[in-house]
């Protein structure tokens, strides 16, 4: 999949045009979800995932959004960013819209977990959950 968007940015699932170094640095160092998160593991995830990225006009990734899915039944949406020199340009907003339409997971129930008043994710149909209560975690290490 390749779709134009604002400005001659455009966004692809090809893995092989993802900069897994530009990702893991955005993720490690610029988000509050993966703060420190070693290289290896932003590297997994990404290969067991489906992955969207954002790319400038001139090739450049721009940015990232992920979806750890089964294809059929359930897709959470997770790992969005929009490098700081791309931003207010409507480039999130494409991308989430991009991602969450995917073929592959365009008709199946999608979560995402975001800090409180991201409207961006209300824009695109995600409310709080339907039933919350029926909802566990197991923490990670």
């Amino acid at each position: 999949m390749r779709v134009t968007g604002p400005d001659g940015y455009w966004v692809s699932d090809d893995p092989v045009l993802l900069d897994v170094d530009r990702v893991h640095c955005w993720l490690s160092k610029e988000s509050y979800w993966a703060a420190g998160q070693p290289y290896d593991v932003t590297a997994r995830a990404i290969r067991h995932s489906l992955s969207v990225g954002l790319y400038a006009p001139d090739g450049v990734q721009a940015g990232y959004a992920r979806l750890v899915t089964d294809q059929a039944t359930f897709a959470w949406l997770c790992d969005v960013f929009v490098a700081a020199a791309a931003r207010g340009r409507g480039l999130g907003s494409f991308l989430v819209g991009q991602a969450i339409s995917h073929p592959s997971v365009a008709g199946i129930r999608q979560v995402l977990m975001a800090e409180p008043g991201r409207t961006i994710y209300r824009r695109h149909g995600y409310g709080d959950l339907i039933r919350a209560e029926r909802w566990m975690e197991r923490p990670g290490r």
